[in-house]
């Protein structure tokens, strides 16, 4: 890598367990070489059930937090029951 080159980048992992799923992920949050946050959370619950990591510019990531927990609120009310996992991924 050359001096010019800037090394950026997230790690997010899930991994399937028998009992359910494991989620990892970094804390820094970068802007070029600015740490912008040293413990920003990229693990962001969306339900009881339903779990997000998320890489890339932090306030499009709070905004589809907040569009996710909101679109997933109303699908529960409107069918009287909680969204199942696989609904919400679809």
């Amino acid at each position: 890598m050359n001096d010019k080159e800037l090394k950026t980048g997230t790690t997010t992992i899930g991994i399937v367990c028998k009992e359910g799923l494991v989620l990892a992920a970094d804390k820094r949050a970068t802007s070029g070489y600015l740490i912008s946050y040293k413990r920003f959370d990229k693990i962001i619950q969306i339900t009881d059930n339903v779990a997000v990591t998320v890489a890339g510019t932090v306030s499009d990531v709070q905004l589809l937090v907040k569009y996710l927990k909101a679109e997933l609120k109303i699908k529960d009310i409107r069918t009287g029951r909680e969204t199942t996992v696989k609904e919400a991924a679809s």
